[in-house]
């Protein structure tokens, strides 16, 4: 009995830890469940999402677990070599140091150090951070066990009203998590904008301890439900978020902000969003009606967020090859699922399995960027480059943190790369971490207080926000 559950976890942690170093196959996936190679009659597409389910199992499914619950899994791996030892197991001893040594390795090369905000701030770019705040700050990028969660603060008002959508006059909505009595404000706001490609989720989607993190330390966060793709254009949620950006600083007295203090942030098109309002302040473009307001930010945070849509375009194309090149190849297979339709949709939305899910069920699709802007790339390129932040990169653009994971499936760490050179050709403050063996949405899930990732992610935009202080 024993030497069965010593197998059972030095194996398991072994197979964890070489999942660490394989990078999901996105590209031939995509071929696969789109039809691209078995073909596109009912019965290969079937035979071809049944590959891509299988493959997103073994690979995908087993990163994201890593991703999570690596120093967990580390110690399966060593348990089994323990107990493999004792049996005289040299199959499950040998399997659990191999699991045990390379999720120790993952977790190092995770966790490491850089040097990314002394290029972008200066040596000694600590001592900005005002010594109050600085003493709130987790001191480390990664700990074992990790600390407690927050309690829950009394200043979260969920549902505030801060616009109208100009076409249906429905309200735009916020949440709002403000520090607790007994820490003094630090001024600063924090607009976020939520992730999945512009199309899915909602406000308060797998957030809450970080935002209570923020908080604590002293910030405002502004929690922005805006518009999804296709009820609305890329242009207008810009120009809600601009709302949202105005709305903030008009009420900077009421919750002890400084209204040339607001940071926007975002993870996946979140980030996008965060980075083209960012970049856009003022814009005739993407200005709302009506609005005189500045609309300027102090800095700006990405989490994996595109950077040119030019490029996502094809690239998506390769995930999904039923991305038509023109409107007329669109039928009406490739629309998404509104309005919970099916009795799938409903056990996804209705009964919270998946939470903050609202109109559409799930992301992604072939048209979701067709949508977003109106058109294919070859009949409204001009959109396309409107659109992506890193066509607007010049002097006026705010102090900038971009994170990736290097083996990020969705968006090529490429994106980051490319904007971080034109900042740092501008001469705006640029920092680019980017995380070794780390998928895309590596902070969206219930237990990112216990992922290394996660972790070192949040060490580095809690020192960034710090220096927008």
């Amino acid at each position: 009995m024993i030497r069965k559950l010593a197998r059972i976890l030095s194996f398991f942690s072994a197979w964890m830890g070489m999942m660490t170093l394989v990078r999901f196959p996105s590209r031939p996936v995509g071929k696969l469940t789109s039809g691209g190679v078995l073909g596109k009659s009912p019965a290969m597409l079937a035979v071809g999402r049944s590959l891509g389910m299988l493959s997103a199992a073994f690979t995908l499914l087993p990163k994201v677990m890593v991703n999570i619950w690596a120093p967990f899994i580390a110690i399966i791996g060593g348990l089994g070599a323990l107990l493999g030892l004792l049996t005289r197991d040299k199959q499950a001893s040998a399997a659990g140091m191999i699991g045990a040594a390379l999720l120790g390795r993952h977790i190092q090369r995770v966790t490491a150090s850089h040097d990314g905000f002394d290029r972008a701030f200066g040596p000694g770019w600590e001592s900005r951070i005002p010594p109050d705040l600085r003493a709130r700050l987790v001191p480390k990028r990664w700990q074992f066990p990790a600390s407690a969660p927050s309690p829950p603060i009394p200043g979260w008002q969920r549902n505030m009203v801060f616009g109208a959508h100009p076409g249906t006059g429905e309200p735009l909505l916020c949440d709002v998590w403000q520090p607790p009595p007994n820490v003094s404000h630090t001024g600063l706001a924090v607009v976020y904008l939520h992730g999945t490609l512009w199309q899915a989720a909602d406000k308060d989607f797998l957030t809450r301890s970080f935002f209570r993190r923020l908080a604590r330390q002293g910030h405002l966060v502004v929690d922005v439900r805006y518009s999804l793709v296709p009820r609305a254009e890329l242009r207008g949620i810009i120009r809600e978020i601009k709302r949202a950006i105005a709305w903030t600083k008009a009420h900077a007295a009421r919750y002890g902000v400084n209204p040339d203090r607001v940071v926007l942030m975002g993870a996946s098109g979140g980030g996008h969003l965060a980075l083209l309002a960012a970049y856009t302040a003022n814009h005739p473009d993407f200005q709302p009606a009506n609005l005189a307001a500045d609309t300027s930010v102090r800095g700006v945070v990405s989490l994996y967020g595109p950077t040119d849509l030019t490029a996502l375009f094809e690239e998506y194309g390769r995930l999904d090859v039923r991305q038509p090149e023109h409107s007329d190849q669109i039928t009406e297979d490739m629309r998404p699922r509104v309005f919970n339709k099916t009795v799938y949709d409903r056990l996804i939305t209705t009964l919270r399995i998946l939470p903050a899910y609202r109109y559409h069920n799930m992301p992604v699709g072939p048209l979701v960027i067709v949508d977003a802007l109106g058109g294919t790339l070859k009949e409204v390129p001009d959109a396309y480059r409107l659109h992506s932040p890193i066509t607007h990169v010049g002097s006026h653009c705010p102090p900038t943190l971009q994170i990736f994971g290097l083996h990020d499936f969705f968006v090529d760490p490429e994106h980051g790369r490319c904007l971080h050179r034109a900042l740092v050709e501008a001469d705006v403050p640029s920092v680019l971490v980017e995380l070794p063996e780390v998928e895309h949405g590596f902070d969206a899930n219930p237990f990112r207080r216990l992922s290394p990732a996660a972790q070192a992610a949040e060490h580095d935009i809690e020192r960034f926000l710090g220096l927008m202080v």
